[in-house]
């Protein structure tokens, strides 16, 4: 009976327990609303917009595949950004400015092969209540003769933009070491001693300052490891990306944009002037039995001369 009373009470004391939790557990309807009270709509709940490891800016990252260059596809993921689409311009009119808009999935963004290749502008963009956040970067398609893409670049998209002046030249890319260019501007109208925070995903972070005609200056530090050397920007090269980012508040609102790209190690690298040294003594060591051929050809020549 004893027993019976004290098993009776174990299975009250669990219960009560259960129900305790129940009551203060949000139901997946709580959560769902949670979520879009802080700033995560519906594109964030299918999984856009997830956060990266190494910046806690938006970013832009594109993934690409294809059997050939004719089909060739690129899959634009948005990271750090609740964005319900991607929009992206290019020198092929898909209206009046060149722009066109991306339907997002649980992949990401479809950006196919247009017929003329060339270079997009990429760009997502979240607005919540007082905050505007766009996450910014380029794209291209191979394509000889590609359209110069500074005068799409320089159309305003956005309030906040930062600006490449100008973007590395086709089959070229940013480099370690190397300094570059952006316009920083609002409206589109240059914003003077503006800060821009540099940061890689190779761990440097740096902070900037615009100058009157809101031009920043970046080096592109060089900062790559034999740990970080497992990621490949193409062809075998290391690789690893960064983001500039500025904030700037007006009219009761706080807006931060930031653009991201890939760079790699520098063309100077001890490494590629090993190599190419390497290349040079060899190309020598291949020309010196030419040179003996030569020598000993032009030594006969007199002798057969006599002879004749």
């Amino acid at each position: 009976m004893k027993r019976n009373q004290l098993m009776l009470g174990v299975l009250l004391a669990i219960t009560s327990a259960s129900a305790g939790a129940a009551e203060s557990a949000p139901s997946a309807t709580e959560s769902m609303a949670a979520m879009a009270h802080s700033g995560h709509d519906h594109a964030a709940m299918m999984g856009m917009g997830k956060p990266m490891s190494w910046t806690a800016y938006p970013t832009l990252k594109v993934k690409s595949s294809g059997e050939s260059r004719e089909r060739m596809v690129a899959i634009v993921v948005p990271q750090n950004i609740a964005a319900d689409g991607i929009d992206a311009w290019s020198n092929n009119l898909i209206d009046e400015n060149g722009r066109r808009r991306l339907p997002l999935d649980m992949a990401g963004a479809k950006l196919d092969k247009p017929t003329s290749g060339g270079f997009h502008w990429l760009a997502a963009r979240e607005e919540q209540d007082s905050a505007v956040r766009v996450a910014s970067s380029v794209y291209y398609y191979g394509e000889r003769g590609a359209a110069n893409p500074t005068d799409m670049f320089m159309h305003q998209k956005h309030e906040l933009e930062i600006v490449p002046q100008p973007y590395p030249r086709e089959h070229s890319r940013y480099r370690a070491n190397e300094d570059w260019k952006f316009l920083v501007r609002f409206n589109g109208q240059p914003l003077p001693e503006q800060k821009i925070v540099l940061e890689t995903s190779n761990g440097s972070r740096s902070e900037l300052i615009s100058d009157a005609q809101g031009v920043v200056v970046v080096s592109i530090p060089d900062d790559f490891k034999a740990e970080t050397e497992g990621k490949k920007a193409g062809h075998g090269r290391p690789g690893a990306d960064f983001v500039l980012a500025a904030e700037h508040a007006d009219g009761g609102k706080n807006y931060l944009t930031a653009f991201n790209a890939a760079y790699g190690k520098s063309a100077f690298d001890q490494r590629s002037i090993a190599m190419g040294l390497g290349f040079t003594l060899l190309g020598m060591l291949g020309a010196v039995p030419l040179l003996r051929h030569r020598k000993a050809k032009k030594n006969d020549a007199p002798e057969q001369k006599a002879e004749a």
